[in-house]
């Protein structure tokens, strides 16, 4: 399903770009659409993501004058559909996408999804996901303007630090984020660089405080799981991003929906624990089996100490 965007700038003639997997917008010139002619566009201001093969989102990216949607303001992302309007100051911006095909309506856009079938492989991987704390109680007291700018920080903070690790984002959902490292030639290096990374994501969070609150910390969840996914357009220079689907992506979920009962901000599977280095081992505490929802078997949980 191929995409593009008709734009209308605020100065000049109207034209339209296709997007592939990832379609930058800003005022610089290195951006895919680039609004160099508009002063109050953010040089990095928004960014459209392809996902699942054929959904798409914008993310604002913590811009000053913010990104909206058919009139809304774009908090946490945004699902694109034929014909959306992105308005960026006084730019507009049509989504299209050229093929009518669309998904089964059971589709779950948290948990698994379907692909196109177009390629696709086995693979071994450590995730992750790594949710934001206190957020449903925060956005009902931070102004709009306030709340998108914190979260488009925190979301292109987090983004650049995945990729900067080796990893890839699979998707933005709500306030939370879902990355993965594949394994290569090294067995284990995935399993250090999602941990290195989901301990520096709560680093990062630790030294934030929601805006206007400098009482309420910024506080974020880690959840870690190593399994076999499918993975469409693996390996490849892909027109889409490689999502990834399986019960390894259903159990990182799952970790992640017991770790606040069990008060922990970094948490880990058996599965994940026991190919860590050692010394890094020893950074966690047994917090024993666990019956997760949707899980036959028990899964042992290891919190960070």
């Amino acid at each position: 399903m191929q995409a593009k965007l008709k734009v209308r700038p605020s100065e000049g003639e109207p034209f339209e770009i296709e997007v592939g997997n990832t379609a930058t917008i800003g005022r610089g010139k290195d951006n895919t659409l680039s609004l160099h002619m508009s002063p109050h566009v953010s040089r990095q201001h928004a960014i459209v993501r392809c996902h699942n093969a054929w959904q798409y989102q914008i993310m604002d990216l913590g811009s000053r004058n913010g990104t909206f949607v058919n009139g809304r303001r774009v908090i946490t992302p945004v699902l694109l559909e034929h014909g959306s309007v992105i308005r960026i100051t006084n730019n507009e911006i049509t989504f299209e996408q050229t093929e009518s095909s669309s998904p089964s309506s059971s589709y779950d856009a948290t948990i698994a999804s379907e692909t196109d079938g177009s390629h696709e492989e086995s693979a071994v991987v450590a995730i992750m996901v790594c949710d934001i704390r206190g957020f449903s109680t925060m956005s009902e007291i931070l102004p709009e303007d306030s709340l998108a700018r914190t979260l488009g920080e925190w979301f292109r903070e987090a983004g650049n630090l995945v990729q900067d690790n080796g990893g890839t984002i699979d998707k933005f959902i709500g306030d939370a984020i879902l990355a993965y490292w594949i394994r290569g030639s090294d067995p284990g290096a995935e399993v250090f660089k999602a941990f290195a990374t989901g301990a520096s994501l709560l680093e990062k969070a630790a030294a934030k405080c929601w805006p206007g609150h400098p009482d309420t910390p910024f506080r974020v969840a880690v959840a870690l799981h190593h399994g076999s996914v499918t993975c469409g357009n693996i390996g490849l220079v892909a027109q889409r991003d490689a999502t990834i689907i399986g019960d390894a992506v259903n159990t990182v979920f799952r970790v992640e929906g017991v770790m606040k009962p069990l008060g922990q901000k970094l948490a880990a599977s058996g599965d994940f624990h026991t190919l860590l280095p050692e010394p890094n081992q020893s950074d966690f505490t047994d917090l024993g089996d666990h019956q997760l929802k949707g899980k036959n078997q028990l899964v042992r949980l290891f919190g960070l100490k």
